[in-house]
């Protein structure tokens, strides 16, 4: 994989998980699943992810934030056919918000 595509979707989805972050303080839930569908529309558009939303690419090859949305869509996708329930947006958004460290740290604990 060409590392330009590589870099200019690590900040797509950087600037999406940020984006994603003031939505969900904000409540903003239907924003946050719009921008949401746009980033796994990047993904797909770059080959990252199928139409079906399987993982294409080797996780380990892609940067940071790239690689820990990719790890939350499978995980997410782990926990939905054990459960037998439909995956959507927002399960597969609050597995790479808890993944990302960013708002481990800073937002989660002053939703408490």
């Amino acid at each position: 994989m060409e590392q330009e595509i590589i870099g200019i979707i690590e900040k797509e989805v950087e600037q999406a998980l940020f984006t994603c972050i003031d939505l969900k303080i904000e409540e903003n839930y239907i924003a946050m699943g719009q921008e949401f569908a746009k980033i796994l529309a990047q993904l797909q558009k770059h080959d990252f992810i199928s139409p079906t939303l399987k993982v294409i690419v080797d996780p380990e090859s892609c940067l940071t934030e790239t690689r820990i949305l990719l790890e939350s869509l499978q995980e997410a996708q782990r926990r939905h056919t054990s459960r037998g329930k439909l995956l959507t947006h927002r399960q597969i958004l609050n597995v790479w918000l808890r993944k990302n460290v960013h708002y481990q740290r800073e937002i989660l604990p002053g939703s408490f």
